[in-house]
């Protein structure tokens, strides 16, 4: 196994500029656990009970205009890096000049452990990269029902089996290749993910990325469809026989496939399409397996925590989240796919409608995580090592 000698990039912790979570907030709570005595009462009305300020959401992308006036302050935990968000937040605190977003930024873990830890969290909001640490955070029961307009938006697919969280954007894993290395494109890989781990042709020359919270949920996927052994030996294999490279970011993973320096990565479609959108002609494709775990598609989304003190003010924010001009946000600048219908995906890969992703419940995660994480660290596919 060879891991590249470089820090976990984009994923490491920052702090935002806003108000007082940069000055005190995560980096004390994370070793102290005593966060939640700066935060909200968790007096207010529950989430679910909190009636939209204007028009509900639909299936099919409402605008913000439609939608009541953000005004108050939210304080979110977030596992997105700035670029993926941070725009967004601040397009909507010049529309609503009553609107501050507290934001705190730390790895999807650290955050899942301290909200674990905390007597009474000062989030609002927590915002995962993926439905995995959502499903582990709401199992916790530190999390509360989202209002009905939004559960009935949103696919079952991208959905809390309880409704406790919800998928904002979405993306799917897929086999960044180098069209040089590989001229014939797709025609020349398999369809087929559990051969990646056998096909001599990979060895030394396939990366993957361990720590992503969709990794896990990949893996988590392939216990599920293949089989804990069938995907345990498919591990084992990746790192013995094929020698796979460990990444800590994923867009330096890309970046390393776009080089040459790695021709095959195991990872999420969207970073391959930023590359592509800046540079059409670099020399970096994707390719999908069929029906399995490696074409899983997994969500970047939210849970509304227990101790929300403005149930009105956070249920309209996430309605502002799957809302048109949000959903195209996350189609234009990151790549990914909507959650809800209305919206157009316009970026140089494969439409949701031209993929064959396994038919797999995401609510179905938070029991087996921890089984993942201890699946990879037997068997050495741990970053750092």
């Amino acid at each position: 196994m060879n891991q590249p000698n470089s820090p976990a990039g984009a994923e490491n912790h920052s702090m935002h500029r806003r108000t007082f979570l940069a000055a005190t907030g995560f980096a004390a709570a994370s070793t102290a656990g005593l966060a939640g005595c700066l935060g909200n009462s968790g007096d207010g009305m529950p989430v679910v009970e909190a009636e939209p300020m204007a028009s509900p959401v639909e299936s099919t992308a409402v605008s913000w205009d439609d939608l009541g006036e953000l005004d108050g302050d939210i304080t979110i935990y977030s596992g997105r890096t700035r670029d993926q968000i941070e725009p967004l937040f601040d397009t909507l605190e010049e529309r609503y000049d009553g609107l501050n977003i507290i934001l705190d930024r730390n790895d999807n873990q650290d955050i899942v452990n301290l909200l674990k830890e905390e007597a009474h969290s000062p989030a609002d909001l927590f915002y995962s990269q993926d439905s995995g640490a959502l499903a582990e955070v709401a199992a916790n029961d530190v999390t509360q029902e989202l209002p009905a307009d939004i559960v009935d938006a949103i696919d079952d697919n991208y959905l809390a089996n309880d409704n406790q969280w919800m998928g904002v954007s979405g993306r799917v894993r897929a086999i960044l290749y180098n069209t040089t290395e590989w001229e014939d494109g797709s025609d020349a890989l398999p369809d087929d993910i559990m051969e990646y781990a056998y096909d001599d042709r990979f060895e030394g020359r396939i990366s993957t990325r361990p720590n992503s919270g969709t990794f896990r949920g990949f893996i988590a996927a392939m216990i599920e469809l293949e089989g804990e052994d069938e995907a345990r030996d498919w591990v084992r294999a990746m790192v013995q026989d094929q020698e796979i490279t460990l990444y800590g970011g994923g867009s330096e993973q890309a970046e390393a496939v776009r080089n040459g320096d790695q021709t095959i990565a195991l990872g999420n479609q969207y970073y391959a399409g930023r590359i592509l959108s800046e540079e059409p002609d670099a020399p970096i494709d994707v390719a999908f397996t069929t029906d399995d775990a490696g074409s899983l598609f997994n969500i970047s989304g939210v849970a509304v925590l227990d101790t929300v003190s403005d149930g009105e003010l956070v249920g309209e924010f996430c309605r502002h989240l799957i809302a048109k001009e949000a959903q195209e946000f996350f189609v234009e600048t990151n790549g990914e796919y909507p959650v809800v219908d209305g919206v157009e995906y316009v970026g140089e890969l494969p439409s949701p409608d031209e993929l064959s992703p396994p038919d797999f419940n995401l609510g179905n995660l938070d029991l087996e995580l921890q089984e993942v994480r201890d699946l990879l660290d037997d068997e050495d596919m741990v970053v750092g090592r």
